[in-house]
């Protein structure tokens, strides 16, 4: 049913059909979720995705919305509930922090989160946890449970509380990205940021996630000590994943450079960078371009490698992307290879392989004529 009514959708050439379509669709995802059956929406998503795009694009769309958005009663009162994620770039040579924060930190975070984004007279609730992607909810109903887990929360003016003992170990990355979750509520149908209000110029959601992601990292200073970040725009949950995916590409690269000199004090112009595509046959979207960076005039090493997933992305202008971000941290040596590479790992440690410049895949390692030993693996 669900896919049938998500064709129809589709289909619809008008806003009031569409509306129908959507309320009727989120009617059966909200029962669907609140039953614990997401895997009905998942075996509708698999459906849609190899025979209507569209359609697909029209079910994830209401599904994600109704894991990370739902109606909740406060005082009696029905209330809008969004859950919305705070994603941080960071990286360090040292292992980068994850897990439970003080309660002084969340609280803080939370202020802001009123004082900036929400709307006047919003209730704002906060997750005391810095979570790596692979300590995130995953499924639309892990979404789903937490979200009514932090609303309730919300409601009863208080903390979320996580569990370190819930969290899965994280893989230990140079660069890598951080969340802080958070959760908005407002009676039913008013305005959820403060830029929607009545007689607010709409433009001044800029000026507000400015001034919100400056005191965040402010606020969050003591939590990120050692590291290098930068505070990404909050957003409703999935919407902040997929941005934080993208801007943690180029991120990387960054670091990965900006890593070679700390560490290995090369300037950026005795590096140099191979690229190439690697991919997994098995998998519809399993491609995903390597870099790999090296010493100037070796070119059988890798010393530091970065991924950079497509996300949908063209690769001929994802490759003329990585070239330009590439130069514009100041290395010149920049060469492609034009054959593909399958998506390998190393077998002893499960670290990606990167491309050298003389077209092997191999592991990076620090130059041998360094006793530079980093406090966490750097893949």
């Amino acid at each position: 049913m669900l896919a049938k009514m998500a064709r129809r959708l589709s289909e619809s050439g008008s806003r009031i059909e569409d509306r129908v379509w959507e309320r009727r669709l989120s009617e059966l995802l909200n029962d669907r979720l609140a039953r614990g059956f997401d895997d009905v929406i998942e075996a509708a998503l698999d459906e849609l995705a190899k025979a209507n795009s569209r359609a697909y694009d029209d079910l994830a769309d209401l599904a994600e919305s109704c894991a990370e958005g739902v109606a909740i009663d406060i005082e009696g009162q029905p209330h809008d509930a969004l859950l919305i994620a705070v994603p941080l770039l960071a990286w360090s040579r040292y292992q980068l922090p994850t897990g439970p924060i003080s309660p002084t930190v969340a609280t803080n975070l939370g202020n802001q989160v009123a004082a900036h984004l929400a709307a006047r007279g919003a209730r704002v609730g906060v997750a005391d946890g810095l979570l790596s992607i692979d300590q995130l909810p995953e499924s639309l109903g892990e979404v789903r449970d937490f979200a009514e887990r932090l609303f309730e929360a919300t409601a009863q003016g208080s903390l979320l509380k996580i569990d370190p003992k819930t969290l899965r170990e994280p893989v230990a990355m140079l660069a890598d990205t951080r969340y802080l979750l958070a959760a908005i509520a407002v009676p039913q149908g008013a305005p959820l940021y403060h830029w929607q209000e009545t007689g607010v110029d709409p433009d001044a959601k800029l000026t507000a996630v400015v001034a919100f992601t400056e005191q965040a990292a402010n606020v969050l200073q003591p939590v990120l000590t050692g590291c290098r970040f930068r505070v990404l725009p909050p957003q409703a949950f999935h919407a902040a994943l997929r941005q934080a995916d993208r801007d943690l590409r180029e991120f990387s690269l960054d670091a990965a450079v900006s890593y070679l000199h700390l560490a290995f004090s090369l300037e950026p112009a005795q590096l140099q960078a191979t690229m190439a595509l690697f991919e997994d046959k098995r998998e519809a979207a399993g491609s995903e371009i390597r870099i790999g960076i090296g010493r100037l005039g070796d070119d059988d090493a890798v010393i530091e490698g970065v991924v950079w997933p497509l996300l949908g992305d063209d690769e001929e202008r994802a490759f003329e992307e990585i070239e330009a971000a590439a130069r514009k941290l100041g290395v010149t040596k920049i060469s492609t290879h034009e054959h593909r590479f399958p998506m390998e790992y190393c077998d002893d440690c499960g670290a990606p392989l990167f491309p050298s410049p003389a077209g092997h895949p191999v592991h990076a390692e620090p130059p041998e004529d360094t006793d530079e030993q980093p406090a966490a693996p750097l893949h």
